[in-house]
C-alpha cells in the first residue's frame, strides 16, 4: 500500500506569487521582444540583384535599427535607406558629408583616389563623368552591381534622415549565411 499523501493548500502569499510569475514573465519577454524588433534589428530581404555579389536576391539579412545612434555610417557599410516615396534600397557608401567623389570610365575616384572596390561584381560601364562634393548630412551610394544598380547616380545623395540602418549579416539562406562586415577599402595613392 502507499503512503498517503500529504494535502497542502497554497498560503494566499505563494498562490499570488505564481500568478504574477506566470503573468509578468510573459508580459516583460513580450515587451521585450517587441523593442527589439521595433528600436534594435529587423530582417530584411533583397528583391533585386543590384547589389551582387555581396548579396543576391532573395537573401535574408539582418538590419541594425540601432547601428547609427552612436556613429554615422562609414565609407563601405552597406546601408538600407528609403527613397521619396518610402520603398527601401540595399546600398554601400561610398562617399560621406565633406568627400569628394568622381566617376570617370567607370572607375569611382574618391577624395582624388581611385577606389579600390573588391566587392564589386564587374567594372562599371563608362558613363558620361560625374563627380561632387558630399554635402552635410548626406551619403553618395552605389549598388555593388554597378551596372544593374539604381543608386546615387540616379537618386542623388542620401540624406541622413532617410537611413533606417545597416545591414550587418545574411541570415538566410543557410549556405550562404555570414557577417557583411568589410573594411572600408582603401583608396589607392594616385598615379602620377
Amino acid at each position: 500500500m502507499a503512503p498517503a499523501r500529504k494535502i497542502t493548500r497554497d498560503r494566499p502569499g505563494r498562490r499570488g506569487l505564481r500568478i504574477a510569475v506566470r503573468v509578468i514573465v510573459p508580459v516583460v519577454f513580450a515587451l521585450g521582444m517587441w523593442y527589439l524588433f521595433t528600436h534594435v534589428l529587423r530582417f530584411g530581404d533583397v528583391p533585386s540583384g543590384s547589389m551582387e555579389p555581396t548579396l543576391q536576391p532573395d537573401d535574408w539579412y539582418i538590419l541594425r535599427l540601432d547601428a547609427y545612434h552612436r556613429h554615422r555610417p562609414q565609407h563601405g557599410d552597406i546601408i538600407v535607406f528609403t527613397d521619396a516615396d518610402g520603398e527601401p534600397y540595399v546600398k554601400r557608401v561610398i562617399a560621406v558629408p565633406g568627400d569628394h567623389f568622381a566617376i570617370i570610365d567607370g572607375v569611382v575616384w574618391l577624395n582624388r583616389r581611385p577606389l579600390n572596390e573588391p566587392y564589386i561584381k564587374e567594372r562599371q560601364l563608362p558613363e558620361r563623368p560625374i563627380g561632387a562634393d558630399v554635402p552635410a548630412d548626406s551619403y553618395f551610394v552605389l549598388g555593388d552591381n554597378r551596372n544593374e544598380s539604381a543608386d546615387s547616380r540616379d537618386m542623388g545623395f542620401v540624406q541622413a534622415a532617410r537611413i533606417m540602418g545597416k545591414a550587418t549579416r545574411i541570415v538566410w539562406p543557410l549556405s550562404r549565411a555570414r557577417a557583411l562586415a568589410l573594411p572600408p577599402a582603401p583608396a589607392l595613392p594616385a598615379t602620377g
